[in-house]
């Protein structure tokens, strides 16, 4: 019975190894993505002093200078930054380059650094 069971467990030994030959080597799992935090949506223009109110909701909000990216229909409609002004729910955005409309989606820019204020240059 001990020599029947050795046979089994040989045979199952090179039979895994040969299904791992067979059908090669798992694949790598893909990462998960990292998705850039979303801030609010835009709820006013103005377009001739270039900035929007963004409606954050319940958070605090961003931090005077964080960089900021206008969406609709999964494309980037402008670049923002974060301006001092702003009074939970909302926050003001400088336009930097773009054109964003109302309902436009406003997430953190991370590839951005922010700029550096004036007393901390040389």
């Amino acid at each position: 019975m001990q020599r029947i069971f050795q046979v089994f467990a040989a045979a199952g030994i090179v039979f895994g190894n040969l299904g791992c030959a067979l059908f090669g080597p798992r694949e790598p799992e893909i990462p998960e993505a990292t998705l850039p935090s979303w801030i609010g949506r835009v709820i006013m223009l103005e377009t001739e002093h270039r900035f929007v109110l963004v409606d954050v909701g319940a958070g605090a909000g961003p931090a005077p200078g964080t960089a900021a990216m206008a969406f609709r229909d999964k494309r980037r409609t402008a670049q923002l930054v974060v301006t001092e002004e702003s009074r939970p729910p909302y926050v003001a955005m400088e336009v930097l380059e773009g054109g964003p409309a109302l309902g436009d989606e406003v997430v953190a820019d991370e590839g951005v650094a922010r700029p550096a204020a004036s007393g901390d240059q040389p």
